[in-house]
């Protein structure tokens, strides 16, 4: 998922004057820091206020919260409020941290993100391939490419990350964790190289099965055939980079493992009745697996 970004920060200074809807993205970024420079504490920040939601890929960092200090591994996110009581650094026994991060003002997030804390504490566990993760790569994505064009843009990119972690908190557990192992393992593996050509030899190969003995287990835990689960993620993720980005189909097809955008737009159709130029319209609002 993070394999083909490149490390970078952007931050957002609109024009425009706030709406009372509107959710303000002040900053997103991906980085690696080895240095014991890195070292931020909340009480002497002046950009705030802003609140902080911080995801370890590799590696590891340190946070001091009220006065207790926790470590950040990896599928690790900590949630902070700007200004506040905290100091989040690399610690000595760590060799670098890599993250993603996001902040955001507070307005009109305020119940949300008090609820999410109330819920899980300042830091939580996230799978990669957790739709959180998922939504706030897609915000990256576009920023880093200059797809971010205005307020509103980044205020649907923050909602749809925010939801997708309210979601995630919030809603029980899934039922995928009942799941065979190898079953819970391929499909991480497809969500996480949905982005690549993969076949179901190299699914069945990840998992240490044979091609048949996998495609039997997978359908019959899952009622659905590997290939057609790969179609499923690849959709839904391409409904998202159709509604919420500016990027062309080709761009899209490319993103999501197809090789060409009429390729991806005749599955489109056969999946959803409509095309993807219809659906980026408001001509429906389907979401594969829903």
């Amino acid at each position: 998922m993070f394999d083909f970004l490149r490390h970078g920060v952007f931050g957002y200074r609109f024009p425009e004057n706030p709406v009372d809807s509107i959710f303000q993205l002040y900053c997103v970024g991906y980085e690696k820091v080895t240095s014991r420079d890195y070292s931020w504490h909340g009480l002497t920040r002046q950009d705030g206020p802003l609140f902080l939601f911080q995801y370890t890929l590799s590696g590891h960092g340190a946070i001091d919260h009220d006065g207790t200090i926790r470590t950040v591994p990896p599928h690790h996110a900590f949630m902070v409020e700007i200004p506040g009581d905290h100091h989040y650094f690399l610690p000595g026994e760590s060799s670098h941290w890599e993250f993603i991060f996001i902040l955001v003002r507070p307005y009109h997030l305020r119940s949300l993100w008090d609820e999410m804390i109330r819920q899980t504490g300042h830091i939580l566990h996230l799978p990669q391939d957790s739709l959180p993760i998922q939504a706030i790569c897609s915000l990256y994505r576009q920023a880093s490419s200059e797809q971010i064009q205005d307020l509103y843009q980044a205020s649907s990119l923050v909602y749809h990350f925010i939801m997708e972690l309210y979601r995630y908190i919030l809603l029980p557990a899934d039922p995928e964790s009942h799941w065979p192992p190898s079953v819970r393992e391929a499909v991480r593996y497809m969500k996480t190289h949905y982005h690549l050509p993969v076949s179901l030899e190299q699914i069945a190969s990840h998992v240490g099965l044979s091609k048949y003995h996998f495609n039997r287990l997978f359908t019959r835990t899952t009622g659905q055939t590997p290939l057609s689960h790969l179609t499923q993620i690849r959709l839904k993720r391409a409904v998202d980079l159709i509604r919420y980005s500016t990027c062309t189909l080709e761009e899209i097809a490319w993103q999501v493992g197809y090789t060409s955008g009429s390729y991806l737009s005749k599955i489109f159709q056969q999946h959803f009745g409509l095309s993807p130029r219809e659906f980026r319209h408001g001509k429906g609002n389907e979401q594969p697996g829903r």
